[in-house]
């Protein structure tokens, strides 16, 4: 088989995403985004648990910085509400689920959070430490890097330098993968 032809498969990767959804007041939507593309979109009954295992490939096409965007919405505000994140596998390699940048949807309760000193370190403290249960509408990213050593002119590197941030890699070739985040 020639060399491109192995190659034209080389990141289309097996993803797998669990997670678990309620909302006691409204019908709510699931969208999975990876890389901005539509990965993953299903409107969820009110009133009832959802637990949902997303198994598909995807082509990351190249190597490089990548983003997995789950979006959470909901026709109504409801006390009763959450989103878990339980499990983000790519490729038998585990992102933790605990790495999630959060951006949550403005609201009336989101809104009167951020009017006291309390109500902010409150909504800091979820932010920076988030855990993997979340009753906010909003968007919720987790970034990594697919075969990061390959990557044309150290971007990442220079990203994580700058910041400070450390991005998840994930290997293409199954001998390279990290034994502590591999799947068993």
């Amino acid at each position: 088989m020639p060399l491109e032809n192995k190659r034209s498969n080389r990141f289309n990767l097996k993803t797998y995403i669990v997670l678990e959804a309620f909302n006691a007041d409204s019908i709510h939507t699931i969208k999975i985004d990876i890389n901005k593309k539509v990965f993953f979109e299903k409107a969820l009954t009110k009133n009832h648990k959802h637990n949902l295992e997303i198994l598909d490939y995807f082509d990351f096409r190249e190597p490089g910085l990548n983003n997995i965007e789950i979006t959470w919405t909901g026709e109504q505000e409801s006390a009763d509400k959450f989103i878990k994140i339980y499990k983000i596998i790519i490729n038998d390699q585990y992102i933790a689920p605990h790495s999630v940048m959060i951006t949550p949807l403005r609201n009336e309760y989101i809104n009167n959070l951020l009017t006291t000193q309390d109500g902010i370190k409150s909504y800091r403290k979820k932010i920076l430490n988030p855990g993997n249960q979340h009753g906010w509408y909003g968007r919720y990213k987790f970034k990594f890097s697919v075969d990061a050593n390959e990557i044309k002119k150290n971007t990442v590197e220079q990203i994580i330098d700058s910041t400070g941030i450390e991005f998840q890699n994930i290997y293409s070739d199954v001998e390279r993968q990290n034994y502590d985040r591999k799947v068993n």
